[in-house]
């Protein structure tokens, strides 16, 4: 039997730096930053080791996150400054999860159950400096105290046989959501907020090797899933890649995901290729849509974006990986992914989609393992499918090359140097395009040169 405890608190002070939760943060329309995040994380595991005729083990897993954090703009050098603001906010997820393992003379069962539950409430001040509100402030209840709870029972079956190996999984889901307290705009567009659903999902895929290394696998699954907090409940508060205010829609009904995998590996002594296809149907995609019919809070956002389910949309695209060991103890690695997605209802490319990205790594082991020099080649196309009705813009292509070395100096001490981005190219993501409704990009750093010293103890 073994019992495991962990417990760790993380608290930061920051003058300058954007906080991510759920994809969630205030941008240029009301630039705001994170003044202090003060984290608490719980973790306990208990292993109880059976090994009985079947069953064999069964392990319980208890966790919790709990987050206070405050953003502000009191440090922008604004001109004029309009307004103070300041966001306050406090998220919580904890929940548990238990999984029994039983193993027969030619098969495994993993079966267990979880539960989840997540919340967050926030109130944003802005107290006006100028203009007709002067002296007022204003208050956006942003998160509403809203909660989500998921019931989970799930089990996965292993079977091989002779020549293949089958694997079978399904889960069933109970999902609860609503509000605590509810902002008197948001009922007015939504007057229920309460929700109950039931989401199942269920897979199976095959598998066999052939000779000369081959192994070829077909996987079949479809997978049910309810709106998030964000999608659900967060009420005009800007939460994407731009400042268009969000509100959510708790009247969203469960995204579904039919998709078939085939999954070709080819490996030898010294190479290994994987080559993985899909082809995904979705079926009420949860997605965002500008709505003209509503006003944002910030006089300067662009406009309102409501979440909404997508009747019809289709994805497909592959995965490409290759590694190889060659001469003068070098090894090279590739990879390449590609996803197309469109929208079937209103024939236009699906938002929020990378383009083809390819990545080539060139490294070397030598002086018995001590030195290791390594190259790094990234090329991404031009994402020019987008999503006019999301306020999508294109993306230029770029090219990088990073290069580093590093040397094992003693048995647990290792010392690095490299540069990224070698040629200080001027480049954004297209998942990072822009900040001002599709017009400025945010750009990656340029050059970087870094040195480290790695100490195992």
């Amino acid at each position: 039997m073994n019992l495991g405890w962990n417990i760790t608190k993380s608290q930061q002070l920051r003058v300058s730096a954007i906080y991510n939760m759920a994809r969630d943060a205030e941008f240029p329309a009301l630039p705001m930053d994170l003044r202090n995040d003060d984290t608490w994380m719980f973790n306990m595991r208990h292993d109880f080791n059976i090994n009985n005729e079947f069953l064999k083990s069964w392990n319980t897993t208890v966790f919790a996150s709990f987050v206070d954090h405050l953003m502000d703009n009191h440090l922008k050098n604004l001109n004029p400054r309009m307004l103070n603001a300041e966001t306050a906010a406090n998220t919580y997820n904890y929940g548990g999860r238990t999984e029994s393992v039983w193993r027969f003379s030619k098969s495994t069962l993993y079966a267990g159950g979880d539960l989840r539950l997540e919340g967050a409430e926030g109130i944003r001040e802005r107290e006006f400096l100028m203009g007709p509100n002067s002296g007022n402030i204003l208050r956006d209840n942003a998160w509403q105290d809203s909660r989500i709870s998921k019931t989970g029972l799930f089990c996965e079956y292993q079977l091989n046989t002779r020549v293949y190996q089958f694997v079978f999984s399904g889960r069933l889901e109970l999902n609860n959501t609503d509000v605590i307290d509810p902002a008197p705009e948001f009922i007015r567009e939504y007057s229920e907020t309460e929700g109950t659903q039931i989401n199942p999902s269920i897979s199976m895929g095959a598998s066999r090797s052939f000779n000369k290394g081959f192994k070829l696998g077909l996987w079949l699954g479809r997978a049910q899933r309810s709106g998030s907090l964000t999608e659900k409940f967060i009420n005009y508060f800007p939460v994407g890649q731009d400042p268009y205010e969000i509100i959510g829609n708790p009247q969203l009904k469960p995204e579904i995901n039919n998709q078939t995998d085939l999954a070709l590996e080819w490996a030898t002594d010294k190479t290994k290729v994987n080559i993985d296809l899909f082809a995904s149907y979705l079926q009420d995609l949860i997605s965002s849509s500008v709505d003209t019919n509503l006003s944002p809070r910030i006089p300067s956002s662009p406009g309102v974006r409501r979440f909404t389910n997508t009747d019809d949309a289709f994805k497909t695209g592959f995965e490409v990986s290759w590694s190889q060991e060659i001469a003068f103890g070098l090894q090279h690695l590739m990879g390449i992914a590609y996803t197309f997605a469109h929208d079937l209802g209103k024939d236009e490319p699906l938002p929020e989609i990378a383009p083809l990205d390819f990545v080539y790594t060139l490294r070397g082991s030598y002086f018995k393992g001590k030195l290791h020099p390594k190259a790094t080649f990234r090329y991404v196309m031009k994402q020019s499918r987008i999503s006019a009705e999301f306020g999508e813009s294109t993306t230029p292509s770029f090219s990088l090359l990073d290069v580093q070395i590093s040397y094992r100096l003693l048995k647990n001490m290792r010392l690095g140097a490299g540069v990224n981005n070698l040629f200080n190219e001027n480049y954004y993501e297209h998942l990072t395009r822009s900040v001002r409704g599709g017009n400025n990009p945010i750009f990656a750093r340029g050059r970087n040169v870094f040195a480290s010293l790695n100490i195992k103890f």
